[in-house]
């Protein structure tokens, strides 16, 4: 199997390679009549991807969202934006390669884009701190924040983290204040905050641009408190052996999300995850982004800000009994 293979994908795959070898062998011998087969083993495979897909577990679909051959925040760029420009550095301390923004067009609108990366070789993954976001980044998040406000520009947000970063510079360099600044301004802002969280939406250093007015999720990722390694660490004091169950217990999954009122659609992903078909699914987030974007763009900017505002208030929220006289 392949470093980059899950194991339910491995009969999947096999069935595919096979696929491949018959067509090839179609292809190199015209005269033989092997159409009716290819067709047959094409619909065991969809028959197969559809039945594994379905009774994928919470911690298979966490293990989907971190797939190393996922597509990140660069292909959406690309697919959804038009004439995107990078802006740079915080303006106090430097840049952060995990959280990139910068100013674009989607369907003749112009936006202001936030969007963070892991990276897809070793040398990219060490340049962007393997997803973890240092608090430059999200005091740059926080200048083009203001610039979308300043500008009335929508904001559009592409979630991919497993955390902000937790090392010793972070702290000395200011990583709380920085996320808790990015959760007071979200909150303020008068023009429409659409998050997607495309992959990993980890803590904090997720929630630090995700304060939208609506906030998509893709149907195989994940959005919680805490990675599941983390959940076990606190729950068993292990070194993340339990993660599977930590998994079922907090329930970080879209179906979840959406049941709990956290998430407000799910954005569904071609058979086989997002990772099969990158353009296909590139294509269903921006259906949903134009789709959410329009109806937000109605509303006043006091409209946009008081709905958010009750949009976070209401999270959580459960009902009591009143207490007896």
């Amino acid at each position: 199997m392949n470093a980059t293979e899950l194991e339910f994908e491995k009969p999947l795959l096999e069935l595919e390679h096979h696929l491949t070898q018959l067509e090839t062998f179609a292809q190199a011998h015209p005269t033989l009549e092997l159409t009716e087969g290819i067709g047959a083993l094409k619909q065991n495979i969809n028959a197969l991807t559809k039945q594994t897909f379905q009774t994928l577990s919470r911690w298979d679909k966490v293990r989907l969202a971190r797939h190393a051959q996922r597509p990140q925040a660069a292909v959406y760029i690309d697919e959804l934006l038009e004439e995107p420009i990078e802006l740079h550095s915080d303006k106090l301390y430097g840049d952060d390669r995990a959280l990139i923004g910068g100013l674009a067009w989607f369907e003749g609108q112009p936006v202001v884009y936030l969007a963070q990366q892991k990276g897809t070789n070793l040398r990219e993954r060490q340049e962007m701190n393997f997803g973890y976001t240092h608090p430059e980044g999200y005091r740059k998040a926080r200048r083009l924040m203001q610039l979308a406000d300043k500008f009335n520009r929508p904001l559009l947000c592409f979630v991919d983290t497993p955390g902000a970063h937790f090392d010793l510079r972070s702290e000395e360099y200011g990583q709380a204040m920085a996320i808790a600044e990015n959760l007071a301004e979200m909150m303020q802002l008068r023009v429409p905050i659409l998050a997607v969280i495309i992959g990993e939406g980890g803590s904090g250093g997720a929630l630090a641009i995700a304060i939208g007015n609506r906030v998509l999720m893709m149907e195989y990722a994940v959005y919680c408190v805490a990675p599941p390694e983390a959940c076990s660490g606190i729950v068993w004091k292990d070194k993340g052996e339990h993660a599977p169950e930590a998994t079922e217990g907090y329930k970080p999954t879209a179906p979840d999300l959406l049941q709990l009122g956290i998430i407000d659609e799910i954005i569904h992903e071609p058979l086989g995850g997002a990772h099969r078909d990158a353009p296909a699914a590139a294509q269903n987030v921006k259906q949903a982004v134009s789709k959410h974007l329009a109806e937000l763009m109605e509303m006043t900017p006091q409209q946009l800000v008081q709905q958010r505002y009750e949009r976070y208030r209401h999270i959580g929220l459960y009902g009591e009994a009143p207490a007896n006289p």
